[in-house]
């Protein structure tokens, strides 16, 4: 025989065996939805109606200690369709697009190759583009679209009914056919105010789960009368905790918990590690999920995936039993940066920007939000209990909470010396896995955007040589610390590394007790070569010494320039602008010119929904502080 056509025997039959495996193999189906707690009946939740997702419990693994890895949506979702943690990929500050490292291929770019017809319906928000990723991503995307009705399909579809904004707008999109919840019996958790407004909006929530509910019995139903329930294995899951004040956007389990059932059908029951219909206490989260997925479908994790699989099989990575982890950094305009740990037993937080509280005065919390109007109201009637005013002050740089005695998070641990020996623990289990991972947000998000532009953000992070994670971490742990002294900083302010120059300018904003003394150092570091280091200076010098107009002019000076070219840190620079409050009324002008320079249709506002959003909402919040009149969002 000849080589040539020994060859093409050998090719033809290897493609045999490969289409033949790739039919052989599970469908896989994702079901998501938005902003939803665990608040389902089938947790144990009496005031929901969830009569679908409880049935489909009862052939399900339902796990009790699921987590989303951070608290808001796109950071979440980069993690779900890579399997690396955003703050590796550089994808932790929201709607940023960043570059693509190759070396994390994306989830349904991996199940494509091996056969599956990957199809999204439709929510993508990754924080990088989804071009590519889908054989269809659409309103329309659907398995039925598959050219091979043998091929097997990797489909994704959100429902969008839980989101914070129809939760806290009233918008109904439960449908007549929806009992209301009343009232009345609405469970307010303790950590929120129990007001006639609360009521009505914690029972409008259960009306959207219940709608949520409608809609997932529905895909079942398409599912069921396609005849491919029995070679389908499904998950649920939400992308993050409910959109109430001290849930989304917050680091505790109130943010981070979120329901998760996956059912395997008796076909693909050796891939279970446990009978449908049962519970699992296992720490799984997002990170978890493409790398399980992949297994599902007999294929390997890739080298960049920092989960483990918890189903079809383990492979040794991280011990599934013992951690969950999470983060939190810019969300919408607002820069925040925190971490947390949790055991079985105890949730640990480490705010590396303490001095920021977590209800600021932005936009994303104004009036508007029915839920923030609530608190705010209650905080403004000067009756206001400790766990309210807490969401408007400076934050502890350590929590630590019993979950077992205190599972609403409400007492704080941190400066009890009976559980320093638990803290110091989590603490360091927390230091090794910032470092093992590589989080690249301990440089500021422009600089960050800076040092990826080249390649990417993740290849930048990896590499110790142009991101010196160990020192510019020891940086962050001084800076935040309040023990920290003004020679301390002085110190970090003259290091060659601008990211910690960056955090000795940080730490100096959070410290105005160190002001009048530290204003020489502020001044040298307001002519720092890095826009980061800089424009964090101004904001300090303009917080302790409203005329300092150098200040305030090297702000409008920075928006002006970055604006259309490094938007990241344009967006800082109108940050501080709307931090310092009446300070910024001089720049008023410069201000309003500079927001037609984002303008577009986006809330009849923005020009779109990244970058320029969150600029325009800043510049908003700076022309509300000087009593201009904005159009209400």
């Amino acid at each position: 025989m000849k080589p040539r056509l020994t060859l093409f025997l050998l090719l033809f039959i290897l493609g045999l065996v490969s289409s033949g495996t790739a039919r052989d193999r599970p469908n896989i189906l994702w079901i998501t939805c938005e902003d939803m707690s665990p608040f389902l009946g089938c947790y144990g939740d009496e005031y929901a109606y969830t009569p679908n997702l409880d049935t489909f419990s009862q052939k399900a693994i339902r796990y009790t200690n699921a987590w989303s890895t951070m608290p808001i949506c796109a950071p979440a979702r980069s993690t779900l369709v890579t399997g690396a943690y955003s703050i590796s990929l550089g994808s932790m500050n929201l709607r940023s697009v960043i570059p693509q490292s190759p070396k994390v291929n994306p989830l349904p770019v991996l199940l494509r190759e091996a056969g599956y017809y990957c199809t999204n319906n439709r929510k993508t928000d990754y924080n990088f583009s989804p071009e590519g990723l889908w054989d269809e991503n659409s309103g329309e995307a659907h398995w039925r679209n598959r050219p091979d009705p043998d091929q097997p399909f990797y489909h994704v579809v959100n429902f969008q009914e839980t989101h914070e904004g129809h939760t806290n707008s009233f918008r109904d999109v439960a449908g007549d056919d929806i009992a209301p919840h009343d009232p009345a019996r609405a469970p307010i958790p303790p950590h929120l105010p129990d007001t006639p407004g609360i009521r009505n909006i914690v029972a409008h929530h259960y009306d959207l789960i219940t709608a949520m509910d409608a809609f997932f019995g529905s895909v079942l139903a398409d599912l069921e009368a396609d005849g491919l329930k029995d070679n389908t294995i499904i998950f649920f899951f939400s992308d993050h905790g409910s959109g109430f004040p001290r849930y989304k956007r917050w680091l505790y389990e109130t943010g981070l918990k979120v329901p998760l059932m996956v059912h395997i059908p008796e076909k693909w029951a050796h891939l279970a590690p446990q009978a449908m219909g049962t519970t699992s206490d296992a720490r799984v989260g997002f990170v978890d999920l493409p790398a399980t997925t992949l297994k599902l479908a007999g294929l390997p994790p890739l080298p960049a995936h920092q989960g483990q699989t918890f189903l079809g099989g383990a492979y040794e990575k991280l011990n599934l039993d013992a951690y969950n982890f999470g983060a939190r950094d810019r969300a919408d305009d607002v820069e925040d940066l925190s971490r947390c740990v949790r055991n079985e037993r105890y949730l640990y937080i480490r705010n590396y920007m303490p001095f920021r509280p977590y209800l600021r005065n932005s936009v994303i919390f104004s009036d508007t939000k029915g839920s923030v109007r609530e608190v705010r109201q209650v905080m403004e009637s000067g009756k206001a209990p400790a766990f309210i005013e807490a969401m408007f002050q400076p934050k502890p740089h350590e929590e630590l909470y019993d979950l077992w005695e205190d599972p609403n998070e409400m007492n704080n641990l941190a400066e009890d010396p009976a559980y320093a020996e638990i803290k110091a623990d989590l603490h360091q289990k927390l230091n090794t896995w910032t470092l093992e991972i590589r989080d690249a947000a301990f440089l500021a998000e422009g600089e960050m955007m800076r040092r990826g532009a080249h390649d990417s953000i993740y290849d930048m992070a990896q590499d110790p040589k142009r991101y010196a994670l160990d020192t510019i971490l020891e940086a962050a742990e001084t800076a935040s610390h309040p023990d920290t002294t003004l020679t301390q900083l002085r110190t970090l302010a003259h290091a060659s590394d601008n990211a910690v120059r960056h955090w000795a300018a940080l730490g100096l904003l959070g410290r105005p007790d160190f002001y009048p003394e530290s204003e020489p150092l502020l001044s040298e570091l307001l002519t720092d070569r890095d826009p980061s280091v800089s424009i964090v200076a101004a904001e300090a010098l303009l917080t302790f010494n409203p005329n300092r107009t150098d200040a305030l002019d090297h702000l409008l000076t920075r928006l002006e320039d970055f604006i259309n070219t490094e938007p990241a840190y344009a967006l800082r620079a109108a940050r501080a602008l709307a931090e310092v409050g009446t300070a910024a009324r001089p720049a008023l002008p410069r201000v309003q010119a500079a927001f037609t320079r984002i303008q577009g249709p986006v809330w009849g506002r923005y020009a779109n929904w990244y970058y320029p959003m969150f600029i325009g909402m800043a510049l908003d919040k700076v022309q509300i502080n000087l009593g201009v009149e904005i159009r209400r969002y």
